[in-house]
């Protein structure tokens, strides 16, 4: 049962866990303990004169490996195994949080686990059918080894995709073996939709929901300092003691940054510039990065950001609620969150904004910065419905679509990803999408646009919509078969107009998103074996998550050509060359 225990907490008194990661994994040690509400070693360490000690980690990730699926694209291409990308990147949420605390007074340091151990790979669970789970980055032993170096008095684990959080709690699972009096902490896009679950289905003792910048330095102040109180803390969810999970207040708190009215001292006091000098950046000199072949063949490449939150809404997608509303930084905090990566020795980046060109002229401004600094760039952004005051604003000013791209050139830009999805307008209208998504004319001026100007684009495209009726007792809309089959098309045509590169990922039922109440009626899969996005998570009276994964790889197979898939496969990323 769920009720308010206050004009602002929540409380489940008898909170149940309906989805978790595969229950071939090994039993965790640590569950169902009340939540530790005080750092016990803290105190013995301020007595040495010495400040709290904080361990952020991005746990090491597994992936799916399987046989292809009966009947599918790649048994014709002779590819008889299907492999679920690697996908993993600079930990930009953890140097948010670290840069916060460090101001507060906090000693922190970083492991990011699936870079540190790259190339270490062994199978970890079998999940039958001749499917296993792969796991690369550091082992439980090297982890346990950095942790008792560091010797911390909390951990936070970074938690930002539903199919990692076995690992997340395993991970959690191993410092409460080290010391069950270290305080574990996670974050992230799971947590933050799934908390309900998510603290009664693990060893962490606090769930911070939602943006995270603040709300993690208060949570450290409340357990560190002698007149601290967690319940003080907005927008976290521990375990009492009876096993009832509390959330402090229902709703999380955003940073306002508005640069217009506030000076750059003041945003940086809210949003300090990440320290990327807590990485050991050589572990970023790969050849590729998550989009494709890099453009320079030395330094490092980093995520970086120039804006924060989006403000459009799309029923599927999480990023406004764990990220907030649209906030530009500024172009100077910009500018010198450039000059600081430049230091650490990184010749290229990818912009992780989700919605860089919800303000054109701001973007535009970016694009000048990055030139300045000599960055050449990847906008991994997704490109929702614009804000059409931001738009017109532009237009007014002169600013058409061609004298963006070619400032997207000019400042170094060779690569974007248009978020396209499906070629059915009702599958993107009943989702929150724009429906100027599927003009299929005006998405091929704008590639070959791009393309004129020498910019890669990779399409984003997604199979398999299930979306909730319009009224309640309606039908639901479930895409059909035949209209994926559209999609594909749309994909093939795209290609033709100069498009690189034809990405499929498979929807999915993302915990908080307003899609997550009515889809998760229709999963088939547990964590660990779905919501990667190359894996079907749902089932319908329509199709099987079998037929939906065919489908997304006849579309790689038949948009990008049997000689892409196979050095996609090869590569073990997306074959795009700069």
């Amino acid at each position: 049962m769920s009720r308010n225990v206050s004009s602002s907490s929540v409380l489940i008194e008898n909170p149940s866990v309906k989805f978790s990661s595969a229950p071939e994994r090994p039993p965790l040690r640590h569950l169902g303990r009340p939540s530790l509400r005080r750092s016990a070693s803290d105190t013995r360490r301020r007595a040495r004169g010495e400040m709290p000690r904080v361990l952020l980690l991005v746990p090491s990730y597994t992936r799916v490996v399987e046989p292809s699926p009966e009947r599918s694209s790649f048994r014709t291409l002779g590819l008889d195994t299907f492999e679920v990308m690697k996908r993993a990147g600079t930990p930009i949420g953890l140097l948010r949080i670290a840069a916060g605390a460090r101001l507060a007074g906090f000693d922190v340091g970083i492991v990011d686990s699936p870079f540190a151990g790259w190339e270490q790979e062994r199978r970890v669970v079998d999940l039958g059918g001749g499917s296993s789970l792969v796991r690369y980055g550091l082992d439980d032993t090297q982890l346990r080894a950095l942790i008792e170096d560091f010797d911390p008095d909390i951990v936070g684990v970074q938690c930002i995709y539903t199919v990692q959080w076995g690992n997340a709690r395993a991970l959690a699972d191993l410092v409460k073996d080290i010391d069950p009096a270290i305080v574990t902490v996670t974050g992230g896009s799971h947590p933050s939709g799934d908390w309900q679950y998510a603290v009664p289905d693990s060893p962490f003792d606090h769930v911070v929901i939602n943006e995270a910048d603040q709300t993690f330095t208060a949570l450290l102040q409340a357990l560190t300092e002698p007149d601290g109180d967690i319940d003080a803390v907005p927008g976290i969810a521990y375990r009492r003691t009876d096993g009832a999970v509390v959330r402090t207040t229902a709703r999380s708190p955003y940073m306002r940054i508005l640069p217009k009215r506030q000076g750059l001292d003041e945003r940086l006091g809210m949003m300090p510039l990440p320290d990327f000098g807590m990485l050991d950046m050589r572990q970023y000199e790969q050849p590729y990065h998550s989009s494709g072949k890099r453009v320079r063949d030395h330094g490092s490449w980093a995520q970086i950001f120039s804006t924060i939150g989006c403000n459009v809404g799309c029923d599927f997608c999480y990023i406004p609620m764990v990220n907030g509303p649209w906030r530009a930084l500024g172009t100077d905090w910009f500018d010198l969150h450039l000059a600081e990566i430049r230091k650490q020795g990184v010749t290229e980046v990818l912009i992780e904004d989700d919605h860089l060109l919800h303000d054109p002229l701001y973007a535009m401004s970016v694009c000048e910065l990055l030139r300045k600094h000599d960055l050449p760039w990847v906008d991994d952004a997704e490109r929702r419905n614009p804000n059409f005051r931001n738009i017109l604003a532009a237009m007014r000013s002169g600013l058409t679509c061609r004298a963006l791209i070619k400032a997207m050139a000019d400042g170094g830009c060779y690569s974007v990803y248009l978020a396209v999805q499906s070629a059915n307008e009702d599958s993107l209208v009943e989702s929150g999408k724009p429906r100027l998504n599927a003009f299929q004319q005006a998405t091929g001026e704008i590639v070959e646009m791009f393309t004129e100007y020498g910019i890669q684009v990779t399409g984003g495209f997604m199979p398999g919509f299930v979306n909730p009726p319009e009224q309640r007792g309606g039908e639901p809309y479930i895409e059909s078969l035949e209209q994926i089959e559209k999609t594909i098309d749309y994909a093939v045509t795209l290609m033709g107009h100069g498009m690189a590169y034809a990405n499929p990922f498979i929807v999915t039922p993302l915990p908080g998103t307003k899609m997550w109440d009515f889809q998760k009626d229709y999963v088939v899969r547990h964590y660990d074996n779905g919501w990667s996005h190359e894996k079907a998570t749902m089932a319908t009276d329509k199709w099987s998550a079998e037929d939906i994964e065919r489908m997304r790889l006849e579309l790689l197979v038949r948009a990008n050509g049997p000689d892409k898939v196979t050095e996609m496969v090869r590569r073990g990323t997306w074959p795009v060359d700069a």
